[in-house]
């Protein structure tokens, strides 16, 4: 479970929290709204952008991990549909306009992230560092770096079992 001694105040009225067990679990407790806090996943969208053997790779330029290869990604907001949030996260670091094309699968239960990965295709643009970005790449397959998010390995293993079925 996720540690949540840092939740200390009541979202609705801002008294002090007490640890109380619901369940098996200790979990932040307002005795004044007699409510349980529970803190919510964030989401997230991976996207696989191709072209031909390769896969588009952006440097990060922001924490976390600054400096660091990795796959284009990003948060979810509030009212965001996955699909929309990948399109922008994908033209954010890479200025490329995409649309999803396959829904590769959702990867949960390594943390506070809840990852939804996609393959993209790209509409238009060139692949250029955006904002959050220092560089991009297309990279083979097989000369892939080691990539710093905890289910980058689960993805790449699972896109290469899907490039194997089409």
């Amino acid at each position: 479970m996720v540690e949540l001694s840092h939740i200390n105040y009541c979202q609705r009225c801002g008294s002090s929290l007490v640890r109380k067990n619901e369940g098996d679990k200790k979990r932040p407790y307002c005795e004044i709204c007699r409510t349980f806090t529970y803190v919510d996943p964030k989401v997230a969208v991976v996207a696989l952008v191709i072209c031909q053997t390769s896969i588009l790779l952006i440097k990060r330029d922001i924490e976390p991990h600054l400096g660091k290869w990795s796959l284009p990604s990003g948060y979810v907001d509030r009212g965001e549909s996955l699909e929309n949030a990948l399109i922008r996260e994908v033209f954010e670091e890479t200025t490329i306009c995409s649309i999803p094309s396959h829904y590769l699968g959702v990867f949960s239960g390594k943390g506070p992230v809840v990852v939804h990965v996609y393959v993209v295709t790209c509409t238009s643009g060139t692949a250029k560092p955006g904002d959050e970005v220092s560089e991009v790449k297309w990279c083979e397959f097989d000369e892939i770096p080691k990539l710093p998010f905890p289910y980058d390995c689960e993805i790449i293993s699972e896109f290469k079992n899907y490039l194997s079925t089409i």
